[in-house]
């Protein structure tokens, strides 16, 4: 069993809004199922002001909604019939500046950065532009990054 790391960073400003999210997984190469996601959160979650939030077992559900859904977009775009265990061991972002798309887009990162993927260059231009727009939506909204055009 290949076991491998993966760490991804959204940290960027653009039109004055500020977007920032990170994400660690450990991600294994499995014989049986097809994709499995396992959460393992144990951050303290929003303790003060500008400090950043780790998500927490309890709560955050559209933040980690995002995350699941990142990953499960990423998966669709890896060429092989690659077998995958992630293991989500840390997210992180601020109230002010994460939202579930752009922490979301962190975990697609963080997974595709590390396979070989059919993700062309005009579709990531694409979700570029959905996180960057993402904060004119409901705040809470959960991506679908596989609709986005």
């Amino acid at each position: 069993m290949k076991i491998i790391t993966s760490e991804y960073k959204v940290r960027k400003v653009k039109n004055g809004i500020t977007q920032f999210g990170e994400i660690k997984l450990t991600i294994e190469l499995i014989e049986n199922n097809t994709l499995e996601i396992i959460e393992n959160y144990n951050g303290k979650g929003f303790h003060s002001q500008g400090y950043i939030e780790i998500l927490p077992k309890k709560g955050y559900d559209t933040w980690k909604k995002g995350i699941s859904n990142g990953i499960k977009y990423a998966y669709s775009k890896i060429k092989s019939n690659t077998r995958l265990k992630v293991i989500i061991e840390e997210a992180s972002g601020l109230s002010t500046d994460t939202n579930p798309t752009i922490i979301g887009f962190a975990a697609s990162r963080a997974l595709l950065s590390k396979f070989e993927n059919n993700e062309s260059e005009q579709k990531l231009a694409e979700l570029e532009f959905f996180v960057t727009s993402s904060w004119k939506y409901d705040l809470d909204s959960i991506p679908d990054f596989e609709s986005v055009k």
